[in-house]
Protein backbone atom coordinates (compact mmCIF):
# COMPACT_ATOMS: atom_id res chain seq x y z
CA UNK A 1 0.00 0.00 0.00
CA UNK A 2 1.38 3.16 -0.92
CA UNK A 3 1.80 5.71 1.98
CA UNK A 4 3.55 7.77 4.12
CA UNK A 5 6.63 5.73 6.44
CA UNK A 6 6.54 7.25 9.72
CA UNK A 7 9.85 6.56 12.17
CA UNK A 8 12.13 7.83 14.26
CA UNK A 9 15.89 8.95 13.08
CA UNK A 10 16.94 6.73 15.61
CA UNK A 11 15.90 3.87 13.61
CA UNK A 12 17.68 4.77 10.58
CA UNK A 13 20.82 2.64 9.24
CA UNK A 14 23.57 2.99 10.08
CA UNK A 15 22.07 4.86 13.49
CA UNK A 16 21.04 1.20 14.22
CA UNK A 17 22.43 -1.33 12.46
CA UNK A 18 19.58 -3.45 11.75
CA UNK A 19 17.54 -0.49 11.33
CA UNK A 20 16.07 0.82 8.23
CA UNK A 21 17.86 1.91 5.62
CA UNK A 22 16.86 5.60 4.62
CA UNK A 23 15.62 6.87 1.53
CA UNK A 24 18.08 8.55 -0.79
CA UNK A 25 16.51 11.98 -1.53
CA UNK A 26 16.87 14.08 1.58
CA UNK A 27 14.33 17.60 1.58
CA UNK A 28 13.42 19.26 4.19
CA UNK A 29 9.39 20.01 4.74
CA UNK A 30 9.50 23.43 3.95
CA UNK A 31 10.93 23.14 0.68
CA UNK A 32 8.89 19.73 -0.15
CA UNK A 33 5.75 21.77 0.57
CA UNK A 34 7.00 24.34 -1.78
CA UNK A 35 7.79 21.91 -4.18
CA UNK A 36 4.46 20.66 -4.02
CA UNK A 37 3.01 24.19 -4.75
CA UNK A 38 4.63 23.86 -7.90
CA UNK A 39 2.60 24.22 -11.16
CA UNK A 40 3.59 21.10 -12.11
CA UNK A 41 4.66 18.15 -10.12
CA UNK A 42 7.96 18.24 -9.30
CA UNK A 43 8.65 14.30 -8.23
CA UNK A 44 9.77 12.07 -11.06
CA UNK A 45 7.82 8.22 -11.15
CA UNK A 46 9.26 5.82 -7.99
CA UNK A 47 10.74 8.47 -6.59
CA UNK A 48 12.12 7.53 -2.49
CA UNK A 49 11.88 10.70 -0.39
CA UNK A 50 13.55 11.55 3.27
CA UNK A 51 11.17 14.48 4.71
CA UNK A 52 13.01 15.80 7.18
CA UNK A 53 11.97 18.78 10.15
CA UNK A 54 8.20 18.46 10.79
CA UNK A 55 8.55 18.55 14.53
CA UNK A 56 10.89 21.73 14.06
CA UNK A 57 8.18 23.41 11.89
CA UNK A 58 5.61 22.68 14.31
CA UNK A 59 7.65 23.70 17.15
CA UNK A 60 8.45 26.55 15.72
CA UNK A 61 4.84 27.50 14.86
CA UNK A 62 3.62 27.92 18.37
CA UNK A 63 0.95 28.76 19.57
CA UNK A 64 -0.48 28.57 16.17
CA UNK A 65 0.95 24.82 15.38
CA UNK A 66 -2.76 23.33 14.94
CA UNK A 67 -3.47 25.61 12.16
CA UNK A 68 0.23 25.04 10.65
CA UNK A 69 -0.71 21.01 11.24
CA UNK A 70 -3.86 21.65 9.29
CA UNK A 71 -2.70 23.59 6.65
CA UNK A 72 0.33 20.94 5.90
CA UNK A 73 -2.61 17.46 5.91
CA UNK A 74 -4.20 19.99 3.29
CA UNK A 75 -1.20 20.41 0.85
CA UNK A 76 -0.31 16.85 1.02
CA UNK A 77 -3.65 15.50 0.72
CA UNK A 78 -3.95 17.34 -2.62
CA UNK A 79 -0.70 15.76 -3.97
CA UNK A 80 -2.40 12.44 -2.60
CA UNK A 81 -3.27 11.40 -5.88
CA UNK A 82 -0.43 12.26 -7.48
CA UNK A 83 1.95 10.37 -4.96
CA UNK A 84 0.26 7.29 -5.60
CA UNK A 85 -0.76 7.15 -9.43
CA UNK A 86 3.86 7.86 -9.54
CA UNK A 87 3.80 5.21 -7.02
CA UNK A 88 6.46 7.56 -4.87
CA UNK A 89 7.79 6.17 -1.34
CA UNK A 90 7.97 8.58 1.18
CA UNK A 91 9.81 8.48 4.62
CA UNK A 92 8.63 10.96 7.36
CA UNK A 93 11.69 11.21 9.91
CA UNK A 94 11.18 12.77 13.22
CA UNK A 95 14.27 13.36 15.95
CA UNK A 96 11.92 12.66 18.60
CA UNK A 97 10.02 9.34 19.98
CA UNK A 98 7.25 8.91 18.48
CA UNK A 99 3.88 8.05 20.39
CA UNK A 100 0.56 6.27 20.18
CA UNK A 101 -2.26 6.45 22.35
CA UNK A 102 -5.28 8.98 21.86
CA UNK A 103 -3.42 11.19 19.28
CA UNK A 104 -0.27 10.74 17.42
CA UNK A 105 2.36 13.20 18.59
CA UNK A 106 6.05 13.24 18.99
CA UNK A 107 8.96 14.26 21.67
CA UNK A 108 10.62 17.30 20.71
CA UNK A 109 12.77 19.64 22.65
CA UNK A 110 11.10 18.26 25.53
CA UNK A 111 7.52 19.40 24.06
CA UNK A 112 4.42 16.95 23.04
CA UNK A 113 4.10 17.86 19.47
CA UNK A 114 0.92 16.76 17.68
CA UNK A 115 1.15 14.75 14.80
CA UNK A 116 -2.13 13.33 14.71
CA UNK A 117 -3.47 16.66 13.01
CA UNK A 118 -1.56 15.92 10.16
CA UNK A 119 -1.46 11.59 9.48
CA UNK A 120 -4.72 11.08 11.68
CA UNK A 121 -4.17 7.73 14.12
CA UNK A 122 -1.98 5.31 11.83
CA UNK A 123 -1.68 2.09 14.09
CA UNK A 124 2.08 1.10 14.84
CA UNK A 125 3.88 -1.64 13.07
CA UNK A 126 6.95 -3.29 13.85
CA UNK A 127 9.19 -4.73 10.83
CA UNK A 128 10.99 -8.46 11.16
CA UNK A 129 14.43 -6.39 12.67
CA UNK A 130 12.00 -5.15 15.42
CA UNK A 131 11.59 -1.11 14.27
CA UNK A 132 9.27 0.35 14.56
CA UNK A 133 7.30 2.50 12.34
CA UNK A 134 3.68 4.03 11.74
CA UNK A 135 2.32 3.56 7.88
CA UNK A 136 -0.41 5.71 6.85
CA UNK A 137 -2.40 6.59 3.43
CA UNK A 138 -1.27 9.31 1.48
CA UNK A 139 -4.91 10.04 1.15
CA UNK A 140 -5.01 11.60 4.52
CA UNK A 141 -8.87 12.58 4.83
CA UNK A 142 -10.39 9.07 4.06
Amino acid sequence: MPGYLLIEQNTLTPSKPNGIAPYPNEIGILDFLRELAADEFPFPQFSELRVLGLEQVLYASRPDDRARALEIRRRLDQAASDFERRLISIQIVFEGELHHGNTLWSVYRGQRIEIGDIFGMPRPHTDNRGNKMFLCSFHLSS
